[in-house]
């Protein structure tokens, strides 16, 4: 595996520079897991990707860095992954693709100890509570039906009429 830190942006609170921290911490602190021997430097890349995306400004989604270090926690299987969608039955195809695109390190059989979701709607149709439920329901539906979950939520202008969710799972 290639080390992150030559990516690594300069300021010592920089997004790059906080993903590239929790990543590094967190292949440290789980080295030998089975997670970290199918990763390859694609998907450690993706992980680190995904991190610097939530801990990003997202348009004040409510997740921040200590939230990611509490679903690390303990992490010996990740299950990670973005996706976007818009237009009528989006909350569904969201889901699907979270799902279908996730990045697999480890069981992803054994249930979800812990949930991460950034959840980013646009300002031309905005994510209303019925659609929020129902993501948050597939989510916890498709990790095992009893994980702790943390999500935040906030608009984006540039997504317009579609939607976007940022999933961290752990599995222990």
């Amino acid at each position: 595996m290639e080390p992150l830190d030559k990516n690594c942006d300069a300021s010592p609170t920089g997004g790059t520079a906080t993903a590239d921290t929790l990543v590094i911490t967190w292949l440290s602190e789980y080295a030998g897991t089975r997670a970290l021997q199918m990763m390859t430097p694609a998907s450690q890349q993706q992980l680190r990707d995904t991190v610097q995306l939530i801990v990003a400004d997202q348009g004040d989604v409510n997740v921040d860095e200590e939230n990611i270090r509490q679903v690390l926690a303990g992490a010996l299987s990740l299950q990670f992954g973005k996706a976007t969608a818009k237009g009528a039955g989006r909350v569904e195809l969201l889901c699907r693709q979270l799902w279908q695109e996730a990045v697999v390190l480890g069981e992803a059989a054994k249930p979800a100890d812990r949930i991460l979701l950034a959840i980013q709607s646009g300002t031309i149709e905005e994510l209303e509570m019925d659609e929020l439920t129902r993501i948050l329901e597939s989510v916890v539906s498709h990790a095992g039906g009893q994980a702790e979950v943390v999500f935040g939520h906030g608009l984006n202008p540039a997504l317009g009429e579609s939607i976007q969710a940022t999933m961290l799972v752990s599995r222990s």
